[in-house]
């Protein structure tokens, strides 16, 4: 007798031995019954993350992992659309994407699921938070935007193939990867053509928690710090990235973000409360890479 295909579960992975274990007790134990292909995708980990998911597939043979070299986010999600899909789990009716550093509820996975088959229209369906310090305001925007975040959300089978079929790849170093696929599924992959806030569906049944940052622990600032300047660079990599993609459509999507970091000195700072300092922080770093990039393109 046939059984139904197991859920593909992609979860990127970056140095995450504290964390990566709860994840995928989480996922393990969210559908009861239902079978799941779950891939790691463990990136540039110098930590014991690795030892720690082998470890864990020797008791639960759904999980496996896959090694990555590079150290980048956007790069371990090209690897699993163009590479670990078509070879290991092609033609599902749904993938379901997650952070390595999160965890996900009961049932959220068939919420996914379920909001997909509901929504003949929709292309994704998103998650939505049960922790954090803003998580109102956060569940709310999701909600009310129709956003999707990369802690937790899911795409339809469909659309995975027609992201392989374009040859949709991430660039390299971006911050804000979900953000980028976000739009891409806005624009239904034609960036010079319509916006349809309708292509994702939030689910508020799906949801996932996560550790913020404890800001008031005097060894956390540094990573707190770093973490606001990479939401500085985010904003100003989209304003590089957005105009180009609507003049050019999808061959506007570069290699690496900092090919466009030549044109940050066009960029102005614009004011953000106290977060005014970290993006200007994050906009001398990118003008600083930009110039770097340019003078190595310049002959001797």
């Amino acid at each position: 007798m046939e059984t139904d295909p197991a859920w593909p579960v992609m979860v990127l992975a970056h140095n995450e031995e504290e964390k990566i274990a709860a994840c995928l007790d989480s996922v393990c134990a969210a559908e009861p019954g239902k079978a799941l292909d779950i891939y790691v995708m463990a990136n540039g980990c110098t930590d014991g993350t690795e030892d720690i998911v082998r470890e864990y597939s020797c008791l639960h043979p759904e999980v496996h992992l896959v090694s990555i070299p590079l150290g980048d986010k956007c790069n371990a999600w090209n690897v699993f659309i163009h590479e670990i899909v078509p070879e290991r789990c092609p033609g599902r009716e749904v993938y379901f994407f997650m952070d390595g550093d999160a965890r996900i509820r009961a049932g959220s996975l068939s919420a996914l699921a379920g909001a997909l088959q509901a929504d003949s229209h929709a292309y994704a369906a998103s998650a939505v938070p049960g922790s954090g310090r803003s998580m109102a305001k956060d569940r709310r925007d999701i909600l009310e935007q129709r956003g999707l975040v990369a802690n937790l959300y899911a795409l339809r089978g469909t659309f995975v193939e027609r992201l392989r079929q374009c040859g949709v790849r991430l660039p390299l170093k971006l911050e804000g990867d979900d953000g980028l696929l976000g739009a891409l599924i806005k624009w239904n992959l034609e960036p010079r053509g319509e916006w349809d806030d309708r292509l994702i569906h939030p689910c508020p049944d799906a949801v996932f928690d996560f550790d913020p940052v404890p800001v008031g622990k005097l060894t956390e600032w540094p990573k707190y710090w770093r973490r606001l300047v990479r939401y500085g660079r985010r904003h100003f990599e989209f304003q590089l990235l957005g105009p180009r993609l609507r003049r050019m459509g999808l061959a506007g999507l570069p290699t690496d973000i900092q090919e466009l970091y030549a044109d940050a000195d066009t960029l102005r700072l614009p004011w953000k409360g106290i977060y005014t300092l970290t993006h200007l922080v994050a906009l001398r770093q990118m003008r600083r890479i930009g110039r770097m990039r340019q003078a190595a393109r310049v002959p001797s």
